[in-house]
């Protein structure tokens, strides 16, 4: 799998596959934003297991979020590589109950990556839900961080 994006400004705005065609990118192609190949290259060795910085490329008003979702995603943009929270957690931290409203606003997640939605499973350790690539690639990105997963479940 090979990571691309668009940015402006090189900072990100969707980040999405390359093999992947339910991406929305279609909202994207006749705009005043690129295809970054510096971004991409860094997203790329994320992918090849690189602990990779992406602050310098994140502007939270060029994502288009409502208010709930730029809380939890900013709240998931705090977990450090190699560590991950529940969906309860995050909704803790932001002082919501809504623990199922969190998984669907990491769902809409547009920079997945860089605000690390794949570090976010389920209370019982479970892996759930990742749009950018299915579970099978969250679990391969969970690995590369120092994860043990067995069925599906975080081993700690």
């Amino acid at each position: 799998m090979i990571f691309n994006c668009f940015c402006k400004d090189n900072k990100l705005l969707k980040v999405f596959l390359e093999d992947n065609t339910d991406n929305n990118k279609s909202d994207f192609i006749n705009q005043e934003f690129n295809k970054c190949d510096k971004l991409k290259s860094k997203l790329n060795n994320f992918l090849n297991g690189d602990n990779v910085d992406f602050k310098e490329n994140v502007d939270w008003n060029l994502l288009n979020l409502g208010d709930f979702q730029k809380k939890v995603l900013s709240e998931t943009f705090k977990i450090p590589y190699g560590e991950v929270r529940t969906y309860k957690e995050i909704a803790d931290a932001i002082d919501s109950k809504a623990y199922r409203a969190v998984g669907t606003a990491l769902n809409k997640n547009p920079i997945a990556i860089a605000i690390p939605c794949h570090r976010v499973i389920a209370s019982n350790k479970l892996l759930s839900g990742f749009r950018l690539g299915g579970l099978k690639f969250k679990k391969k990105l969970l690995i590369n961080e120092g994860h043990e997963i067995v069925k599906d479940k975080l081993i700690f």
